[in-house]
C-alpha cells in the first residue's frame, strides 16, 4: 500500500510546480476603439515592418555603422535610432510576439515544450484593417495560428528549398522576401483604395542564420548584414513609389541578438540588445524623454542621441501611429514624444494605452473580488475600482479643459501602476501555495521516516498514540475550514487542490498506526532495531541530500561527493599496501577527473572512443576465469559487434556513408544483448553478471562518442572492487547503500556532461543505428545511453552485496527520503521566467523527486537480468 502511496504523493509533487506555469494571457477581452473615433487622424495610415531576426545592437552600430550604410543614410536625415530591450528567453517565438502583441514569454508555453503559445492572444496583424506578411514559416505559423480573420491576412512562407539554398549563402533568405513583396508592391501600384490601417510585416531571417553559422563578428556576417541592408533600402525606395502619399511609417527592429558565439536564449547584453530605427509619416527626429547617451552615426564622428526602450513598448506606439489601440493582450506602455503629432493626439493615445492595460487589470480584479472573502483579504491597495472610475473621470475633465500634459503625465502614472497590480494578482497565490507545497514534502519525508524505522518504538511514536485523538480532530477541523474557505473564495480548482494537499498527507503521517506497528509492537530496547531512528542519524541523510545538490550546479563537486564518501565507506576495507588497495585508490582517482574533461556530449575524440572499445575488450577477456564463463555466441557477437562499432564510427567521421548491413547488425545486436542474458540458464550470480557487463558495456560503446566507454568501464571495475572488500569487512548500513546508489547514478551522469548540455535529439549517440534525423528514436538511444550504465552499477550492487539484497525495501525507503529533500531545495529554486535553458533546468532539477522511480525501475531490470525476480517472488 506505500508503494501505492509513494507513486500517488510523488506524482502529485511533480504537478505542484505546473500550477505555477498557468497562462498570464487574459482572455474574453474587448478591443479599445480605435483613435478615429475620439476625431483624431492618425499620421500614418500604413506600417512596414522590418524584423531582422538575431540582429544584436552592437552589430548594428559597430565601427559607427560601418556595416548598415544605407540605412545610416536615412536615420541621418530623418526618424529616431536606439536600442530596444528584449528579456529572456531571447528566442524567436517570444520576441515576435513581444514586438507584434507587447507582451513576453507566457509561462504555460512550456506545456508545449515552448514550441508555440497554448492560448489565443490579440496582435497587431489581426488588429488592423489589413496585414500582409512574408518571411520564414516557423514566425508566419505563431501569428497565422491565432488570426480568425478572412482575406484582408495573408501569410507568405518560404520552403524547404529556399532554406536548403541558403545554407551557407544566408542572405538567400532575405532576398527570397524582398523578391516576393517587391512583386505584390508591383501587383498592388496604383490599384490600391482602402483608408483602412495596413500593416506589411517583413520577417527577414538571414542575419539570424549568418550568426549561427557564420558568427557575429565574422566578414561572412558583415557581407550578409550588407546585403539586408541594402535590400530594406531598396524595400524602402519602392514602398515610397508605390504609396506616394507619405503616409507610410517605418520600423526596422530585432526580435533578439546574439552572442560571438553565435548562440541566444539567456540574458547577455549582446542578446537583449537589440536595434531600433524609426522613421516616415508621424515620427520625431527626437524624443522629448531621451537621456543622455549618444553614438557616433558616421565616420566623420557625428553623435546622435541613442533612444532606449522596452521591446514591448514598440507595440503600442506603432498602433498609434496607425491610429489603433494597442492589442489586447499588449503589456507595453506608451513611449512619450516619439510621435509628431499634436498633445490632444499624444494624450489620447497614452489614455487608449491606459484603458487597455485596465482593462486586464480589471478582469484579473473582478475574478478575485468574486470570493466571499475578498474585502478581507490582502489587495492591490494602489489602484483600487474607486481610483480607476475616478482616473476615467479626470481625463474626460482634462480633455475638455484641454489640459492635455496633465492627461498624459496622469496616464502614464496609471499604466505603471496597473502593470504592478496585473503582476500582483498573478502572483496571487505563488507564496500560499510555496508553503503548502513545502508542507507537503515535510509530512511526506516525516511518514516516510516512521515507515523506515517501523520496527523500533520510541517517544515520537507514544506521544503520537496519546495525541492521536487530538490531532485527528484539528486536521479534521483544518480540513474543513480550509476547504469552506477555498470554495467560498472560488479559488481555482488546481491552487485550491494543492492548498488542501498538505492537511490528508499529515493525517497519513501523524496516524499512529500509518507505518503499521504501535509502541507495545517492538520494545524500545529491542536488539536489531532499526540503526535509522535517531535525530543524528537524520541529520545525516540531511546532509547526503545536501550535497547532492549542489553537484546539480557544479558538475565538478560530484568527484568532491565521490572521493569522500569512497574514502570514508571504503578505506578500512582493504588491506594496506595491497594490490587490490592501490588498484582501487588510482580508479578513485582517475575517476574524479573525469568532471574536469570537456562534455562528454558533443565532444567527438576518436583515440579516446577507441581507447574505451579496447577497454571493454581487455576487461573482460584480462581473466582466464571471466574468459571460460562466456559461451561462444556471446564472445564472437561482442568481438564482431566491437569491430563493427569502430568501423561505422570511422565511417561516420569522414562523411562516408555508413552501409545499410551494418545498421542491421547494429540494431540485432541491441536485442540480442538482453535476450542472450534473459535466456542465460546459468545460475552464478558471478557469471549472468559477467555476461551483462560484456553485452551492455558493448551496447554503451556503440552509443559512445568520446570517452563515455571508458568512464563507464573504470567506474564499474572502481564499484566492483570496493563491494568485494566491503564483504569481507561487513561494514555495511542502509544509510550507505541508499547513498551509494544514489551517488553512482548521479556521477554516472554528471561524470560526462550536465544537465544543461543534455540534447535528447543528438544525433551523434545514434551514428551506429540510423543515417537519418529521427527525433523520436534518437531520443530513446540518447535515454538507453544513459540507462545503461545504472543498469550495469545496479546489477554489480546486487550481486556483491547481499545486503542490499535483503534490505530492498528499506533502502528504497531511504533513498525517498533523500529525494524528497533534495527536491524540497529545488522547489524554492523553480522558476518560470528567464531563458528556456533556465526554466527548463528548474523544472529538471525540481523533477530528482521522480528520480528514484526511474533508479528503482533500472532496478527491478537489473534484478530480472541478473534472475533475482523470481527468487524474490518465491521469497515472498
Amino acid at each position: 500500500m506505500w508503494i501505492f502511496c509513494a507513486f500517488l504523493v510523488h506524482v502529485l509533487l511533480l504537478g505542484s510546480i505546473l500550477v505555477n506555469f498557468r497562462s498570464t494571457v487574459i482572455q474574453d477581452l474587448q478591443p479599445q476603439p480605435p483613435l478615429l473615433a475620439y476625431a483624431l487622424d492618425a499620421p500614418a495610415s500604413r506600417l512596414v515592418i522590418f524584423a531582422t531576426d538575431g540582429l544584436r545592437a552592437a552589430s548594428f552600430f559597430e565601427d559607427n555603422c560601418h556595416h548598415v550604410p544605407h540605412l545610416r543614410e536615412i536615420f541621418m536625415r530623418e526618424g529616431l535610432v536606439g536600442i530596444s530591450r528584449t528579456r529572456t528567453p531571447t528566442e524567436s517565438r517570444p520576441g515576435h510576439i513581444a514586438l507584434l502583441a507587447g507582451f513576453y514569454e507566457d509561462p504555460s508555453a512550456v506545456f508545449t515544450g515552448w514550441k508555440r503559445n497554448p492560448v489565443q492572444f490579440d496582435s497587431l496583424l489581426n488588429h488592423s484593417g489589413y496585414s500582409f506578411s512574408w518571411g520564414c514559416p516557423d514566425i508566419m505559423g505563431v501569428f497565422e495560428s491565432v488570426t480568425k480573420r478572412g482575406g484582408g491576412v495573408l501569410f507568405h512562407s518560404f520552403d524547404d528549398k529556399v532554406y536548403e539554398s541558403a545554407r551557407w549563402a544566408t542572405y538567400r533568405l532575405d532576398e527570397w522576401v524582398f523578391s516576393q513583396v517587391s512583386v505584390f508592391l508591383d501587383h498592388m501600384k496604383n490599384k490600391w483604395s482602402t483608408s483602412s490601417p495596413v500593416v506589411f510585416f517583413l520577417h527577414l531571417p538571414s542575419t539570424d542564420r549568418a550568426g549561427h553559422v557564420h558568427k557575429p563578428a565574422t566578414s561572412l556576417f558583415h557581407n550578409s548584414l550588407n546585403i539586408t541592408d541594402h535590400g530594406i533600402w531598396e524595400m524602402y525606395q519602392q514602398f515610397e513609389e508605390t504609396f506616394p502619399d507619405k503616409q507610410t511609417v517605418y520600423l526596422l527592429t530585432s526580435d533578439h541578438g546574439m552572442t560571438d558565439t553565435g548562440i541566444h536564449g539567456s540574458g547577455t547584453q549582446h542578446e537583449t540588445e537589440t536595434p531600433f530605427m524609426l522613421w516616415g509619416a508621424g515620427v520625431s527626429r527626437t524624443a522629448s524623454t531621451v537621456g543622455t547617451r549618444k553614438f557616433v552615426a558616421n565616420d566623420e564622428g557625428v553623435q546622435l542621441p541613442l533612444h532606449e526602450l522596452e521591446q514591448a513598448q514598440l507595440t503600442p506606439l506603432m498602433s498609434a501611429l496607425i491610429g489603433l489601440p494597442p492589442p489586447m493582450n499588449n503589456f507595453g506602455i506608451l513611449p512619450t514624444g516619439y510621435m509628431a503629432v499634436s498633445e490632444e493626439y499624444e494624450a489620447m493615445a497614452a489614455h487608449s494605452n491606459a484603458l487597455q492595460l485596465l482593462a486586464q487589470y480589471e478582469k484579473l480584479l473582478e475574478q478575485h473580488r468574486k470570493g466571499l472573502f475578498a474585502d478581507i483579504l490582502n489587495n492591490f491597495d494602489e489602484l483600487s475600482q474607486a481610483e480607476i472610475d475616478a482616473y476615467k473621470q479626470l481625463i474626460v475633465k482634462l480633455h475638455s479643459k484641454r489640459a492635455y500634459a496633465k492627461s498624459l503625465t496622469r496616464s502614464n502614472v496609471v499604466m505603471e501602476l496597473t502593470l504592478k497590480g496585473i503582476d500582483y494578482y498573478h502572483g496571487y497565490y505563488r507564496n500560499c501555495l510555496l508553503l503548502s507545497t513545502t508542507a507537503t514534502f515535510l509530512g511526506w519525508i516525516f511518514y516516510l521516516y516512521r515507515l523506515l524505522s517501523r520496527n523500533s518504538a520510541g517517544k515520537l511514536q507514544i506521544m503520537l498514540e496519546r495525541q492521536e485523538k487530538v490531532s485527528r480532530v484539528t486536521l479534521d477541523v483544518s480540513m474543513f475550514l480550509l476547504l469552506f474557505f477555498l470554495v467560498a473564495q472560488r479559488t481555482p480548482i488546481a491552487i485550491a487542490f494543492y492548498l488542501l494537499l498538505p492537511l490528508p498527507v499529515w493525517m497519513m503521517a501523524l496516524k499512529p498506526k500509518a507505518c503499521g506497528t504501535s509502541s507495545v509492537a517492538v520494545p524500545i530496547s529491542q536488539p536489531g532495531a532499526s540503526a535509522l531512528t535517531s535525530a543524528s542519524q537524520l541529520l545525516l541523510i540531511i546532509v547526503c541530500a545536501e550535497l547532492m545538490v549542489f553537484t546539480f550546479f557544479e558538475r565538478r563537486l560530484i568527484s568532491v561527493c565521490f572521493v569522500a564518501f569512497g574514502c570514508y565507506n571504503n578505506w578500512r576495507n582493504f588491506v594496506p599496501n595491497s594490490r587490490e588497495f592501490y588498484s582501487w585508490l588510482a580508479l578513485v582517482v582517475i575517476l574524479a577527473c573525469f568532471p574536469f574533461l570537456p562534455l562528454a556530449e558533443g565532444y567527438q575524440n576518436w583515440y579516446l572512443f577507441l581507447a574505451g572499445v579496447v577497454l571493454v575488450l581487455l576487461k573482460e577477456f584480462w581473466f582466464k576465469k571471466r574468459r571460460s564463463s562466456y559461451s561462444y555466441h556471446t564472445k564472437y557477437c561482442n568481438a564482431v559487434i566491437l569491430l563493427n562499432t569502430v568501423i561505422c564510427a570511422y565511417l561516420d567521421s569522414e562523411d562516408y556513408d555508413i552501409p545499410i548491413v551494418l545498421y542491421v547488425a547494429n540494431w540485432s545486436f541491441l536485442i540480442y544483448a538482453f535476450v542472450s542474458i534473459m535466456r542465460n540458464k546459468e545460475s552464478n550470480l558471478e557469471d549472468r553478471l559477467a555476461q551483462i557487463c560484456f553485452n551492455l558495456g558493448s551496447l554503451h560503446a556503440l552509443l559512445s562518442t568520446s570517452y563515455e566507454s571508458v568512464f563507464v568501464q573504470l567506474l564499474t571495475m572502481e564499484l566492483s572492487l570496493s563491494l568485494t572488500a566491503l564483504n569481507v569487512n561487513s561494514r555495511q548500513s542502509v544509510l550507505c547503500a541508499s547513498f551509494s546508489i544514489l551517488l553512482y547514478t548521479l556521477f554516472s551522469f554528471f561524470g560526462m556532461e550536465t544537465l544543461k548540455s543534455l540534447d535528447l535529439f543528438d544525433s551523434n549517440s545514434g551514428r551506429c543505428f540510423i543515417g537519418k534525423y529521427a527525433p523520436f528514436v534518437t531520443m530513446g538511444l540518447v535515454l538507453l545511453k544513459h540507462s545503461l550504465p545504472v543498469v550495469v552499477n545496479l546489477s554489480i550492487l546486487h550481486t556483491h552485496c547481499e545486503y542490499v539484497r535483503k534490505r530492498e525495501r528499506k533502502i528504497l525507503i531511504c533513498m525517498l527520503i533523500i529525494c524528497n529533500i533534495m527536491g524540497l531545495n529545488f522547489l524554492y529554486l523553480v522558476r518560470n521566467q528567464g531563458s528556456w535553458a533556465e526554466m527548463g533546468a528548474s523544472i529538471i532539477h525540481f523533477n530528482v523527486v521522480g528520480l528514484l522511480p526511474v533508479v528503482h525501475l533500472l532496478s527491478w531490470a537489473a534484478q530480472l537480468l541478473l534472475g533475482l525476480i523470481a527468487i524474490v517472488l518465491k521469497f515472498q
